[in-house]
């Protein structure tokens, strides 16, 4: 039995759950149809979070000519807190700057995303809105209960000092969640209630805007890839039937192959410079989260949000290196599939034009950090060997402090 989403599923139900992300932090980043207008709301939104971002990034940034690390472990807590946001601010920038380029190539696809509910089982639509949602909801779920978990800490964890302390010597240490230097004293009183609820609206910010960038890329990408999965089941289940049928056949194979090579170049196009960011900026943040798990104190609720994050920040590379690598696989299954379907049947003339098909699917479809390299599971793995030997040159150099 065919489920109802087989029938009723859109390319927008695919990014939906990335675009409420963005408009949660106010942001309207496709005007979708002629009706699909920024709220009044989201403005306000939009407004108010961007004016309390732009704040927390500048109060974290003055922290180093203001304020004063105690130790080695509060400086490389600035560190990541900072390249955290800066990564965030980068990919949304990215994304908004691509935006235009980004929306022809939702509705390219759209243009040929199946119709007919037999279309719709060839493409194993549910499925695949099943696999990519998955991944995309477990993702969102993990960062959001990490970043949850950064913005209460320092109240829960100064909450139980003041209840498991003895009546005489009670008092409530005030925390921030973030270090950050302020005009005024951010310690005591009304000071720490505007501080904190800033943070807590600066954090929600950056990662509404880290996780719907990312989700973003991958809901993207996979639509792409199922495209490209659909195509060498086509090319698989080829049976010749005469030559003009044939031809129509891979003259439909090589129109639709074209598009979403296009397709696959103006997504990388839009996010390259974001991912060489990200990539570079994430072997900087796992050092400093490890450096932060290892050097700090014992096995305590602090240790647990930075293994946390240590995850968080992994998984996030390690989803954008799989989805790279699967677009990549699956752009090179199509050359094989044209290898191996049964073009041994047919005419010559069709034969020659298979030649033509099966050179152009030899070139697979990939993104790329800004041209330097390729993004793949194998480039996952250099990610995390080159983190851990700056690790253990700066765990080195910290020892012989």
């Amino acid at each position: 039995m065919v489920l109802a989403t087989d029938n009723s599923l859109t390319l927008f139900d695919f990014i939906r759950l990335p675009l409420k992300f963005y408009s949660a932090a106010g942001i309207k980043m496709f005007q979708w149809d002629e009706n699909d207008f920024m709220t009044n709301k989201e403005k306000a939104i939009f407004l108010l979070l961007g004016i309390n971002f732009t704040c927390c990034f500048f109060a974290k940034s003055l922290f180093v000519v203001f304020g004063e690390f105690i130790d080695t472990m509060h400086a490389t807590q600035w560190i990541l807190y900072f390249m955290f946001a800066l990564n965030s601010c980068c990919k949304t920038l990215s994304v908004a700057i691509g935006r235009k380029k980004l929306f022809i190539v939702l509705k390219d696809i759209e243009r040929i995303f199946p119709q007919s509910l037999q279309e719709r089982r060839d493409f194993r639509l549910a499925h695949n809105y099943s696999h990519i949602m998955r991944h995309a909801k477990f993702m969102s779920i993990q960062h959001c209960s990490i970043a949850l978990m950064f913005i209460s800490f320092p109240f829960v964890q100064s909450t139980l000092e003041y209840l498991t302390s003895d009546a005489d010597n009670a008092k409530f240490v005030t925390r921030t969640p973030y270090i950050m230097s302020y005009p005024f004293d951010a310690s005591s009183g009304i000071g720490f209630i505007v501080a904190y609820v800033s943070q807590f609206f600066g954090g929600f910010a950056v990662s509404c805007y880290f996780v719907g960038s990312d989700m973003l890329l991958m809901c993207t990408i996979y639509l792409v890839i199922m495209q490209y999965n659909y195509l060498c089941w086509r090319i698989e289940n080829f049976k010749s039937q005469n030559f003009d049928k044939d031809i129509k056949e891979i003259k439909f194979i090589l129109e639709r192959h074209n598009l979403l090579n296009v397709v696959a170049e103006t997504v990388n196009e839009v996010f390259s410079i974001s991912i060489l960011l990200n990539y570079m900026i994430s072997i900087l943040i796992i050092v400093m989260i490890s450096i932060q798990i290892t050097k700090g104190s014992d096995f305590n609720l602090d240790m647990i949000k930075f293994v946390g994050f240590f995850t968080s920040a992994s998984t996030q590379v390690y989803y954008i290196c799989m989805f790279g690598n699967l677009l990549m696989d699956s752009s090179l299954r199509v050359s094989e599939s044209l290898i191996g379907q049964e073009w041994y049947w047919t005419d010559v003339r069709y034969q020659r034009m298979l030649v033509l098909a099966i050179a152009r699917a030899q070139r697979p479809s990939h993104l790329t950090a800004f041209k330097f390299f390729a993004i793949s599971m194998e480039s996952f793995g250099n990610l995390m060997t080159t983190a851990y030997q700056f690790f253990t040159l700066l765990q080195a150099q910290m020892e012989q402090v």
